[in-house]
């Protein structure tokens, strides 16, 4: 019942994690995918793991100042999006009290400042294919409040924010925003989150209560992101789905 046959989709952080378990799917289901990521080699397993054809990759290193023309010149190489998710992002895990505003500002750049510049050059006629345009921010459990995740939590609840600001200022164009917030998933992101416990049992322990399902797999994000990216969702906008095993705050 969920396929993308005909939309063309653009993917940040697809090296690796959601980002990689987004394109891949999105590609058995018929989607054309641009793919960014930083890491040649693992964005080009990417690349070469995509179904169909009509792909493009783009190894880059994503900030405010290219981000725009990143947009720009796929649409010029390829054709107009229907589909957005920025997957890319950094975090910063580590107490508040030592978290200084440039570190937070490294975090706000990748996080946030690039997924607005992106969301900007890509609401120009020129770059989507109009009504039914679906633009998906990741957000995190973590902005609801998780010790030593200050920074990252504070920029995934800025995304959170816009994305519900975005769905209905844009609500009678019919492009849709929606959000996707998760909780601990395998991805190289796990083992910044594993050094806020004095060992690994600490941590299960943790991921026990706050987890009772136990930690997720990129798979099961990219789920809900493609049935958001679907015409199956097209009567969703400025939600924030959270996929998350069931996370409560201790």
């Amino acid at each position: 019942m969920i396929e993308l046959t005909g939309k063309r989709i653009l993917i940040t952080g697809a090296s690796s994690g959601i980002g990689k378990a987004v394109a891949i799917l999105a590609s058995k289901l018929g989607a054309s995918c641009v793919i960014t990521g930083r890491d040649e080699e693992r964005l080009n397993s990417t690349y070469l793991s995509l179904e169909g054809a009509g792909h493009l990759k783009l190894c880059c290193e994503l900030n405010q100042d290219n981000a725009a023309e990143i947009v720009s010149k796929s649409v010029e190489e390829s054709a107009a999006f229907s589909g957005f998710v920025h997957c890319a992002g950094i975090e910063k895990t580590q107490p508040f009290r030592i978290t200084t505003l440039e570190e937070m500002e490294d975090v706000m750049q990748i996080n946030f400042y690039v997924f607005w510049v992106m969301i900007q050059e890509l609401l120009k006629k020129k770059n989507n294919t109009g009504a039914g345009v679906s633009i998906i921010g990741i957000g995190s459990v973590a902005s609801q409040g998780a010790t030593g995740k200050a920074a990252y939590g504070a920029s995934k609840g800025a995304v959170v924010s816009l994305i519900k600001a975005l769905a209905s200022e844009y609500a009678g164009k019919k492009i849709r925003f929606n959000c996707v917030s998760p909780g601990y998933v395998a991805t190289p992101m796990l083992n910044a989150a594993k050094k806020l416990y004095e060992n690994e049992e600490e941590f299960n322990k943790s991921i026990a209560t706050r987890h009772p399902l136990g930690i997720g797999e990129a798979e099961d994000v990219a789920n809900a992101i493609i049935w958001l990216l679907s015409d199956a969702s097209k009567w969703v906008t400025g939600s924030n789905m959270e996929v998350d095993g069931g996370y409560r705050v201790t």
